[in-house]
């Protein structure tokens, strides 16, 4: 008789952990509170136009990279038309002087130097280190707790050649690096690459080798119709999904998970549990506080986190298809704007132009990011629904004039707009603080915590996955985690993990 595993969230961590539970022969049924797949990795419809609130490049779309396996296995990848950027991110000043984060270290390189010769030496460093990384392959295939002593022997030398530079890189922050260049431009933009000024280098540096090798690009589509893949995937595989099903506890019994109940009072029996819900949530409310594994609290108590953000998504009546394809535009502002406690000096900008499913011919999805977000202002805002409403009107009138200048007619082409707030991720997730990722990658955090345990000491047959067990989170590591959680539940069952690839529909 099949073993049962019930998985909690049907984000792509939760899609990915019954999609290898199935393939391991475990009956698996997933439980989601929302009517639609993919948690933080969705889309949504307004007037026509489709605002995406996920992806803006993904990490394995093409072999060269190791999660291009997974995807495979997944079935997310296979028939879908990938667009690989020339440029990562256009940064533009409030003097007009512009950088463009090429995406080829070659040409990334002769730009900087052709922007700032006196920076030569540390532009070069930093390309140096795009170019040997691009040859390294992370290994993802088994879970890092399985490892035995000869996978380690391997892995040093494999790493051997790589050790060095990964201390150096993860060693120093982006904002440390950017200090020892003496252009303001490519300095500021070092500090944004990542959205984080204290993130390590080393993660800027694995970023720009993913998109040197063409292997971070945009699956057309979108990232809804990225999780209406993984889905299909499932249900093909034969597991089974509730939607509209919210989970109120995690039943345990004798320090051992043995289902759930759900909101209506339902419960559930299952030999396993995994939560892809957002790991304080699961903590504090599922579980009742009652189970806390000690690094866990660590983490939350001493380790940064990445801020929530503002989302200020356009359609418009314009043809913005001649614009060259690229991640999106840090632009300058030349008045600062005020939200909460938070002043607002850059904004990114992203014109989804480029992919037909966004809107018909001849009209546009302009996205508008503040990155950093004043989560306490708005929490509070929140419980103030006209007070809240009008302030997302005030933000989103402020931006629509900033593109009036950046696209003339803009006003006069303007048909949606549509604003999420922190409260939006919080209220649609119920993620932690509205992250929208999880620990920045500081030096300190990569020497502490090496690996985030994906269990609880004291409660047997339940497992956490999603990216909160793997920092700095995204959408990679939801189907990477919960890969490793089921080779895991296969060793403790005796079974040897298998995967497979579906076949290519004609």
């Amino acid at each position: 008789m099949e073993k049962k595993i019930v998985v909690i969230g049907a984000g792509i961590a939760g899609l990915a952990a019954g999609c290898y539970a199935r393939m391991n022969g475990y009956q698996v049924e997933l439980y989601e509170s929302h009517k639609l797949p993919g948690g933080l990795c969705t889309s949504w419809n307004r007037k026509g136009y489709k605002i995406d609130g996920c992806l803006h490049w993904l990490t394995g779309s093409a072999p060269a990279d190791s999660f291009y396996r997974l995807w495979k296995e997944l079935g997310a990848i296979q028939g879908r038309k990938i667009h690989d950027p020339e440029i990562f991110y256009r940064f533009r000043d409030r003097e007009g002087r512009t950088f463009n984060a090429y995406c080829d270290a070659d040409r990334l390189e002769k730009h900087m130097k052709e922007i700032s010769p006196a920076d030569s030496e540390s532009i070069e460093f930093l390309c140096r280190m795009i170019r040997k990384f691009s040859r390294f392959r992370s290994p993802v295939d088994k879970a890092f707790e399985l490892f035995n002593v000869l996978d380690i022997v391997k892995m040093i030398w494999t790493m051997r050649p790589y050790m060095k530079s990964i201390k150096a890189c993860s060693g120093i922050t982006a904002a440390e690096f950017a200090e020892r260049f003496k252009d303001p431009l490519l300095r500021e933009a070092l500090k944004m690459l990542l959205n984080d000024r204290d993130i390590s280098l080393f993660a800027i540096i694995v970023t720009l080798s993913l998109l040197h090798n063409r292997a971070g690009g945009y699956p057309e589509g979108g990232s809804l119709e990225f999780a209406r893949a993984i889905e299909k995937r499932l249900v093909d595989l034969g597991g089974r999904i509730h939607y509209g099903k919210q989970v109120e506890r995690i039943l345990v019994q004798d320090q051992r998970a043995t289902g759930i109940r759900l909101e209506d009072g339902t419960e559930i029996d299952a030999d396993y549990v995994i939560s892809c819900a957002d790991l304080y949530s699961t903590i504090h409310n599922l579980l009742g506080g009652k189970f806390i594994e000690p690094q866990h609290a660590e983490l939350f108590r001493t380790s940064k986190i990445f801020n929530s953000s503002i989302q200020v998504s356009f359609g418009v009546r314009m043809d913005l298809t001649h614009e060259p394809l690229r991640i999106g535009d840090h632009l300058e502002l030349h008045e600062p704007i005020q939200i909460g406690e938070k002043m607002t000096e850059w904004i990114l900008v992203r014109n989804y132009a480029f992919d037909p499913t966004t809107a018909s011919a001849g009209k546009t999805v302009i996205i508008c990011i503040i990155p950093e977000a004043d989560y306490d202002y708005w929490e509070k805002l929140y419980r103030e629904k006209k007070a809240y409403k009008a302030e997302k009107e005030r933000i989103a009138s402020m931006i629509a004039d900033k593109m009036n200048q950046i696209y003339p007619g803009f006003s006069d082409a303007l048909e949606v707009t549509d604003v999420a707030t922190p409260m939006t991720y919080v209220r649609y997730t119920g993620n932690y603080r509205g992250a929208y990722m999880t620990w920045v990658m500081t030096p300190e955090l990569m020497k502490q915590h090496r690996l985030v345990k994906k269990s609880i000491n004291g409660l047997d047959n339940f497992w956490l996955s999603g990216m909160w067990v793997q920092p700095p989170g995204g959408v990679p590591t939801g189907a990477k985690t919960s890969r490793d959680i089921m080779q895991m539940i296969c060793k403790k069952d005796r079974r040897r993990f298998v995967t497979s690839v579906p076949p290519v529909e004609s």
